[in-house]
């Protein structure tokens, strides 16, 4: 690579730390032209070597096939693209990166081929489970939950409800498995969960109030930040790892229910003041 390319390659790569989702992917695209990704005719990239879906334009439309030998869906690849209807993934792909799919408003058939071995974060939010197809071994669609085939993860919840109960089998909530669920107001977690991911039940503003089993060690950063609803949290055993932001912009927040002994351990992990 020439030296001026170079020095673009690190200006964009330090612009692309930036919040802005939509800037990012635009930025993320330059950086991996520069590397060689080529488009083809419908608008969407691909990586230098044809392995990798890297990004499809937000006018794609109606529907669309992937190229075979493609082995990556990566991150993003078809993130905010309204307008298409079907996409056809082909049996060489092994693995779909985060949200890719994510905000396919108009996208009503999925199928995961058999040879998926890997699904990264939620990759279809926003998606119903009735418009995605599981062939992959690895993984299973049950009561609109995207679970690991052992039933040990929750990858997305792709379903409208307003109430879950959690299968006792779940030991993670991974990152962003019910963000932006507006429909939601209710959810039981199992005694044996052990994880709650980044941003897990982000913004799932109809939330009233949450029972964290005391099985769970570890609950990431905005795991339930900006629940509007959210009022309550009980707390039934000592969370080992807690962010600071799990419940970030929580305003109707108002009871927080710890175990006795517990409350300054809370209050410095959260930086809250009141507790009862």
């Amino acid at each position: 690579m020439k030296e001026n390319e170079k020095i673009l390659l690190n200006i964009l790569k330090k612009k692309a730390e930036k919040d802005d989702k939509f800037e990012n992917l635009v930025l993320n695209l330059a950086i991996k032209r520069l590397k060689g990704a080529k488009n083809d005719d419908k608008g969407v990239y691909y990586s230098k070597g044809m392995k990798h879906v890297v990004m499809a334009s937000k006018t794609l439309e109606g529907d669309y096939v992937i190229k075979e030998g493609v082995t990556d869906i990566d991150d993003n690849a078809f993130w905010g693209c309204a307008f298409v209807q079907t996409i056809t993934i082909p049996d060489t792909v092994t693995t779909i990166g985060d949200e890719a799919f994510g905000r396919c408003l108009s996208l009503k058939d999925l199928v995961i081929p058999k040879s998926v071995k890997k699904i990264g974060i939620n990759p279809f939010i926003g998606m119903n489970a009735s418009g995605v197809r599981i062939m992959s071994e690895e993984y299973v669609i049950d009561e609109g939950l995207l679970m690991t085939a052992d039933k040990k993860a929750v990858i997305a919840c792709m379903s409208s409800r307003d109430k879950y109960v959690i299968p006792n089998t779940v030991e993670a909530i991974n990152g962003m498995a019910f963000a932006r669920n507006h429909s939601l107001k209710s959810i039981i977690l199992p005694e044996g969960l052990k994880t709650i991911g980044n941003d897990a039940f982000s913004d799932c503003d109809s939330l009233g109030e949450i029972t964290i089993p005391s099985t769970v060690t570890s609950i990431g950063s905005y795991a339930f930040s900006e629940c509007d609803e959210l009022r309550k949290v009980t707390f039934l055993g000592e969370v080992k790892k807690i962010s600071r932001t799990a419940f970030s912009d929580c305003y109707a927040l108002g009871c927080i229910l710890v175990p006795k002994g517990k409350i300054v351990k809370y209050r410095k992990a959260l930086h809250m003041q009141d507790y009862e």
